[in-house]
């Protein structure tokens, strides 16, 4: 089962019932329980970098990935002009039902069906800026983001920095780097209501790495709040200049 489809499923019936258990294996068996209730917090349960970068929002907004719309939710009680995403039908019906009024069906790891220079500000929320898995597919990602939004496009994303020291995780952060992998380069699968997801690899990236990775696109990255990097943080990225970006 495709693994956007099951966590749409889960979040879904947390929504509805109020309890749902939505299990995350990474491929080396370590796994956990995702906390569902997150998802659909309003702002003040929102973490300190989150409301820090949503200061930064501003004209016509894209919420790439957006679940169940808390984001977009959020946005549209200040006044702003919001157009929502998700790659899952069922999500974005979700995000329909809890009041955001322009939701639609959209990958954003693919092209999206929007103009050149339509949106003033992305928001990739809750570790959306590794979706595309690789760190091909995620400048690929920030390239069609560069396509989408204005001369003065503004990107707020959250993400973490994998540990390398955590008895947990510096053995697979280690047999990422012999595999020649990215060492944040994560592969998950969700289990379910007794379902199994599809494998799925998440990106997981430090400042430093995303700081790279992104000005070779066009975007630097202008503000970093957190209180630790490990736990998650969030960044401002801002189109650069052509004469500030290095030649290809």
């Amino acid at each position: 089962m495709n693994a956007m489809n099951l966590f749409a499923d889960a979040l879904t019936q947390f929504y509805t019932t109020g309890n749902a258990q939505l299990r995350i294996e990474r491929e080396d068996g370590y796994s956990n329980i995702e906390d569902l209730g997150w998802y659909v917090t309003a702002f003040p349960q929102f973490p300190a970098f989150e409301k820090q970068a949503l200061k930064f929002a501003r004209g016509r907004v894209l919420d790439a990935g957006c679940a169940a719309g808390r984001h977009s939710l959020y946005l549209q009680k200040r006044g702003m002009s919001v157009t929502a995403v998700d790659v899952s039908l069922k999500m974005v019906e979700l995000a329909r039902a809890r009041g955001v009024r322009d939701v639609r069906v959209a990958n954003i790891c693919q092209r999206l069906p929007f103009q050149n220079g339509e949106f003033d500000t992305v928001i990739l929320f809750g570790n959306n800026l590794g979706l595309g898995g690789t760190e091909m597919r995620f400048r690929n990602m920030l390239r069609e983001l560069h396509r989408v939004t204005t001369a003065h496009g503004t990107i707020l994303a959250t993400t973490r920095q994998p540990n390398p020291l955590h008895p947990t995780h510096r053995a697979y952060l280690q047999k990422n780097i012999a595999r020649g992998r990215a060492p944040g380069q994560m592969r998950f699968r969700l289990l379910f209501n007794r379902k199994r997801g599809a494998w799925f690899d998440l990106l997981l990236l430090a400042p430093t790495d995303l700081m790279r990775l992104a000005f070779q696109e066009g975007w630097q990255l202008t503000n970093l709040f957190t209180t630790h990097p490990e736990q998650g943080y969030a960044v401002v990225m801002e189109k650069a200049t052509p004469r500030s970006r290095r030649s290809k």
